[in-house]
C-alpha cells in the first residue's frame, strides 16, 4: 500500500484553482502531474471542467476518457481513463479523466455531480492522489469541488486582476469548508522578489479581511520554454526537462509530497 494510502486511507484529492482564466492553470497541473508520478505516487488527473474539457489537447491526445460514463456509473475510473506516459503501471506515467474536448456535454452536471464524482475520485483503490484541474472562475460547482477536495492549490499570476479573483476563490473556499486555506502558487514570475510579493499580497488580505493565512507554495518563473511546449501539445519535463520552470515544478511537487526540495527527476525516457 501507498504511503498516501496508509495516511488517509483513500486517494488524496488535490483541487488546482485560479479563480480567472489566464493563470497557466491547466499548464500547471498537467505538470504537476508528471512530476509527482517521477515521484513515484500513482496519480489520476482529472479534467473536473465539465463544461470546457482541455486537459487532452495539452497533452497531444485524441481522448481524455469516459467520464461521462462515470458520472452515470456505467463505467469504473480504472476503465474509464486514459493512460498518459505508459499510465499508473510506469514511473512517470499517470491517467488522464476528462469529458471530449469543446463539447460542453457535461456542463449542467451541477453540484450534484460534481458531489458524486468526488465521492467516486477518492474511493478508487488505484491512485494515491486525485488532481483536479478546476474550472475557471468562482461558479457554485467549481466551488463545490474546490470545497470537497483535501487540500487546495490557488494558482495566481502577478497580473493585479488576478489578486482580485484569487482573494474571490479563497474568499468563498473558507465560507464553503469551515476556514480552509488554499496553498499559493505564483505562476509567470519575472523572478521570485515579484512572486513573493504577489502572494503577500493575497496572504495580506486574506489575513486582514479573511483571518487566515494562506501558505506559500511556491512560484513557476516566466520561461519562454513553457510557451513551445504548450504549442507542441507536450509535457515541459519531456521536451524541456532542464528548464527554469521544469525545475521549478518539480520543487513544488516535492513540497507537495512531503519530500522537501532536491535534485531534478525528469526523464527525457518518459
Amino acid at each position: 500500500m501507498s504511503s498516501l494510502q496508509s495516511d488517509y486511507g483513500f486517494a488524496r484529492l488535490t483541487a488546482v484553482g485560479s479563480g480567472k482564466g489566464g493563470t497557466g492553470k491547466t499548464f500547471v497541473t498537467v505538470t504537476l502531474a508528471h512530476a509527482l508520478a517521477h515521484l513515484g505516487e500513482k496519480v489520476l488527473l482529472c479534467d473536473a471542467d465539465l463544461g470546457l474539457s482541455n486537459t487532452a489537447l495539452h497533452l497531444g491526445l485524441d481522448s481524455g476518457g469516459d467520464i461521462a460514463g462515470v458520472l452515470a456509473g456505467k463505467t469504473p475510473v480504472d476503465k474509464a481513463v486514459v493512460p498518459v506516459f505508459g499510465g499508473v503501471k510506469q514511473r512517470g506515467g499517470f491517467d488522464l479523466l476528462g469529458a471530449p474536448a469543446g463539447s460542453g456535454a457535461l456542463a449542467n452536471a451541477g453540484e450534484m455531480g460534481a458531489s458524486q464524482l468526488l465521492t467516486t475520485l477518492r474511493f478508487s483503490a488505484h491512485y494515491d492522489r486525485v488532481l483536479l484541474d478546476l474550472g475557471a472562475g468562482v461558479d457554485a460547482m467549481v466551488m463545490r469541488f474546490a470545497s470537497g477536495a483535501d487540500e487546495n492549490i490557488l494558482v495566481m499570476t502577478p497580473d493585479p486582476a488576478a489578486l482580485t479573483d484569487a482573494y474571490a476563490f479563497a474568499k468563498l473556499l473558507a465560507h464553503r469548508a469551515a476556514g480552509r486555506k488554499p496553498s499559493i502558487l505564483v505562476n509567470m514570475a519575472a523572478g521570485e522578489n515579484e512572486a513573493r510579493r504577489t502572494a503577500d499580497a493575497l496572504i495580506g488580505v486574506s489575513q486582514n479581511f479573511l483571518k487566515l493565512e494562506p501558505e506559500y507554495l511556491g512560484s513557476i518563473p516566466r520561461d519562454a520554454h513553457v510557451l513551445t511546449a504548450v504549442r507542441r501539445q507536450m509535457s515541459l519535463l519531456t521536451l524541456y526537462p532542464q528548464s527554469l520552470a521544469a525545475r521549478a515544478i518539480e520543487n513544488i511537487a516535492r513540497k507537495i509530497s512531503g519530500r522537501g526540495e532536491a535534485k531534478s527527476v525528469s526523464a527525457k525516457s518518459a
